[in-house]
C-alpha cells in the first residue's frame, strides 16, 4: 500500500495597493500560546526555467523584501494579524516576483510555515 504524506502550507494569495497599509486578520485553527510568529514578503529568485516565470522552472527565496509586524490577538484562540505601513508597501515594485509566507515558532524550537502564496502588488 503506497503512504503520501505532504506538509505543506496552505497556499493564500495576497494583492495590495502600492503605499497602501496593509493588515490581514489570520485565523490559525489552533492556540498559538508560547509561539512566535513571523512573517515576510520575499523576492522570487528564478534558478532554472523552460521559460519565464510561472512557465515552470525552479525557484528560489531570494532577497526579504518586507518584513509583517505580528500580532496575536488571542493566543488561545488562535488569532492574529499581520500588518504592512504604507512605506514598506510603497517601496514594492509592481513589477517584482514577491511571495510571502508565515511561519510559527513553538517553544522547543520547531518551525513550520503554515501561510504562503504570490504577493503582488498594484497601483491604485
Amino acid at each position: 500500500m503506497a503512504v503520501a504524506f505532504s506538509q505543506t502550507p496552505a497556499e493564500v494569495s495576497v494583492t495590495c495597493v502600492q503605499g497602501d497599509e496593509l493588515s490581514i486578520g489570520l485565523g490559525l485553527g489552533r492556540s498559538v500560546a508560547g509561539y512566535t510568529l513571523y512573517a515576510f514578503v520575499y523576492e522570487q529568485v528564478l534558478e532554472s526555467s523552460a521559460g519565464t516565470f510561472g512557465s515552470g522552472g525552479t525557484y528560489s527565496v531570494g532577497t526579504i523584501k518586507a518584513t509583517f509586524a505580528v500580532s496575536v490577538t488571542s493566543a488561545s484562540a488562535g488569532t492574529a494579524s499581520i500588518a504592512l505601513t504604507e512605506t514598506q508597501t510603497a517601496a514594492l515594485s509592481t513589477t517584482g516576483n514577491y511571495r510571502w509566507y508565515l511561519r510559527w515558532q513553538d517553544t522547543a524550537g520547531y518551525t513550520q510555515t503554515i501561510l504562503a502564496g504570490s504577493f503582488t502588488v498594484v497601483v491604485p
